[in-house]
């Protein structure tokens, strides 16, 4: 037939999927925290200190590698230089009304959740008010409302819906520190800790033997979604080539050299085990439902030791977005470009 898919039919395609996202989402948080609390309790101080010192230079240096790896793409290439459509490129933006300030500022309050249960629920965000085209004043301080600068606007605050993963991972190091500083005393609780991480990882490995499926049926559904998958690409086909490139680059040339360099072995078979999370991950575009599955990966198949493990993965799933950085910096420096902007090396780098 030639009658194209309904949302229904999609639905029912990747409903096997979605179902298997739910039981990843499902054990996020009890793998996490106890695993979390458990490797800390368990460790070194000043071991625990060194690792973590390592792991967040590791995770800033790949972040500006990206970044700079797609300032690099997106001025060579120059997606934007030919124009699409006005419309077009409205479809495939939103605006949303923030300010840097408040995106720094909410990331910090984040770190210290006031419930440590609404954080697996909810995360805090701050919404700018719009006033307007026009010049008003604010009635309580007399201060200038003006729509062309957003650090006048009136804000509220407001709780969006999705685990604050950053605020779990600071409470877990904390209470796993505090642990580890008890000797003795903390014995107990950190065995309670352990034993919950492996009856929970056991819980993973189960729904890891369901993930060629349900990624399957992920794809599936997501693809079918498309009313002109061919149509979709074409209309930014430019800037999906600049973004996959970069993604291709980053991912199979820069980050196996660092690997290469730092055990000073070949990273082929480390790649070819980290099969199943790398399917994961493309199937549902979430580093925390991912994170079970490469925790796993790295534990039976790589062989890594599951206190390191457990320890850095967690906070890289949260502060390392190597993707993301690169996909921003495209994005940003495409529109300039589709708006025949051409900013200058402070500009790119204050942009980026």
């Amino acid at each position: 037939s030639d009658e194209p898919w309904s949302k229904r039919d999609a639905m029912y395609v990747s409903y096997i999927g979605k179902l298997f996202l739910n039981m990843l989402k499902c054990v996020i948080i009890p793998l996490i925290i106890p695993s979390l609390i458990a490797s800390i309790g368990s460790m070194d101080l000043s071991l625990s200190g060194k690792v973590g010192l390592r792991a967040v230079v590791y995770y800033m240096a790949t972040t500006v590698l990206a970044v700079i790896l797609g300032i690099i793409l997106v001025t060579s290439i120059r997606p934007g230089a030919g124009g699409i459509a006005e419309e077009d490129l409205q479809e495939q933006t939103t605006k949303r009304n923030i300010t840097t300030a408040d995106t720094l500022m909410d990331l910090l309050r984040n770190c210290f959740p006031p419930n440590i249960i609404q954080a697996g629920l909810q995360q805090y965000k701050t919404e700018l008010v719009y006033p307007g085209e026009d010049k008003s004043m604010d009635m309580d301080t007399g201060a200038t409302i003006d729509p062309a600068d957003k650090s006048t606007w009136m804000f509220k605050s407001a709780w969006s819906n999705g685990t604050n993963i950053l605020g779990l991972v600071i409470f877990s190091i904390v209470t796993g520190v505090a642990i580890a500083m008890c000797g003795e005393d903390g014995k107990p609780l950190l065995h309670f800790f352990e034993s919950v991480s492996i009856v929970m990882m056991k819980v993973t490995t189960w729904i890891i033997h369901l993930a060629p499926i349900g990624v399957c049926f992920l794809v599936a559904g997501q693809l079918l979604e498309m009313k002109d998958i061919a149509g979709e690409f074409l209309k930014l086909g430019w800037y999906f080539f600049t973004v996959l490139l970069g993604l291709f680059i980053h991912g199979l040339i820069v980050l196996p050299t660092i690997y290469g360099l730092a055990t000073r072995s070949l990273p082929f078979r480390f790649i070819a085990n980290m099969g199943n999370p790398l399917a994961t991950a493309f199937g549902t575009a979430s580093s925390s439902a991912t994170l079970p599955v490469t925790i796993n990966a790295l534990e039976e198949k790589n062989g890594v030791d599951p206190k390191i493990a457990r320890f850095v993965l967690p906070i890289g799933a949260t502060i390392n977005m190597d993707g993301t950085a690169l996909y921003e910096a495209v994005a940003a420096l495409f529109i300039a470009q589709m708006n025949g902007i051409n900013p200058n090396i402070g500009q790119v780098i204050a942009i980026s």
